[in-house]
């Protein structure tokens, strides 16, 4: 893959995200970086990483779709990795299309829906599904709470395509029992107008489920629309979620990814109070490390021997080890870049540039 030079906007969109993040959460400094600091462990629901989790799956886009220093679109997404825990050789499940991919999430398997993208219990494969445990009846077992909340879905569980709502986008629904549990069903919900009714969850550790996942339309989700429509909706979505009671002042994680890619690694991103800021990781990952990272998180048993086998991503967080594993693409500071976001002055330049140069030899050094 041959990596063009414009990461460097990613640098100035990290640096303005770490601020942001700092004034939402009432520091007066910048937020810490590197891989130490200290271990805080809430009361309800404990994990050994986060006490909350918030899932976004994004569409059909390998990282340098995304990433604007290889040739992507997201400059906001970019900012967003530099900023915080990029997975940058995550491989999804290596398996197209879709919904094989949103199984591996929730199922620990493709259950042989290679190739195939229809309806729940459809044919062999999504019937394999059907009957099979998932990450729900996991979490249930461990007492911890869940809710997915899909964007454009006309009603809870709704089991077929409607305008920008894909069911295959929605792995809930292709399980039995929670398609045809009620109380399980009451649970998957649609998301509300800008997902509103994530937000309004966000807003208290009484609403909040341990487990939160989202699924934007096809628009802005990417599968149908332009990556820059895609990245203005998360510049707007993110730094709400940040800015929820639940990530202010609670062990709370947001993880972004995209469900599948084409031959090449997908964007995957950590973000939130407890992960490691300015990281990251050349470790092979797939969507069956999410998985294991969750179990990891509260102690579940594995769904498969998939997830079961599968490298936790627990190295983004404070406190825990990294892999040691760091391949950097090329990430050049142009003099003129430096100098246009200094402004004026030679001093000003100088001290820009060794700023970001540090991060640079931070960030390679990992």
């Amino acid at each position: 893959m041959v990596l063009r030079s414009r990461r460097v906007w990613g640098v100035l969109g990290a640096i303005a995200i770490e601020l942001a993040v700092a004034r939402a959460a009432g520091m007066t400094g910048p937020v810490p970086s590197g891989s130490d600091g200290p271990r805080v462990r809430g009361a309800a629901a404990a994990g050994l990483y986060f006490d909350y989790l918030v899932t976004i799956v994004m569409e059909n886009k390998d990282l340098c779709d995304v990433l604007t220093y290889c040739g992507g679109f997201s400059p906001y997404l970019t900012g967003l990795a530099d900023a915080w825990g990029i997975a940058d050789e995550d491989r999804y499940c290596n398996v197209n299309p879709s919904l094989p991919n949103y199984l591996c999430l929730t199922g620990g398997s493709d259950f042989g829906c290679a190739g195939y993208s229809g309806d729940p219990n459809s044919n062999a494969c999504t019937t394999a599904a059907w009957n099979a445990p998932n990450i729900v009846d996991r979490l249930e077992s461990g007492g911890l709470t869940w809710k997915a909340y899909m964007e454009d879905m006309p009603s809870n569980c709704y089991a077929r395509d409607s305008g920008e709502y894909a069911v295959r986008h929605n792995p809930f629904v292709y399980y039995n029992d929670i398609a045809t549990n009620a109380s399980r069903c009451a649970r998957v919900v649609p998301s509300g107008n800008a997902a509103g009714a994530l937000l309004n969850d966000l807003g208290s550790t009484t609403t909040a489920s341990n487990y939160l996942w989202f699924t934007p339309n096809d628009c802005n989700n990417m599968h149908s629309c332009r990556e820059s429509i895609g990245d203005t909706y998360m510049s707007v979505l993110v730094p709400k979620i940040l800015n929820s009671t639940v990530f202010r002042t609670t062990r709370a994680a947001l993880f972004i990814t995209f469900d599948e890619g084409y031959r090449f690694p997908t964007y995957a991103v950590w973000v939130g109070p407890l992960v490691k800021t300015a990281y990251a990781s050349s470790y092979g990952y797939t969507h069956y490390s999410v998985l294991a990272t969750i179990e990891s998180n509260w102690n579940l048993s594995p769904l498969t021997s998939n997830d079961r086998d599968a490298p936790h991503m627990g190295e983004f967080f404070l406190g825990q080890p990294s892999r040691g594993f760091r391949n950097p693409p090329p990430h050049p500071l142009p003099l003129a870049y430096v100098a246009a976001i200094s402004g004026s002055g030679a001093v000003a330049v100088i001290v820009t540039g060794a700023i970001l140069l540090r991060r640079e030899k931070r960030r390679s050094s990992e």
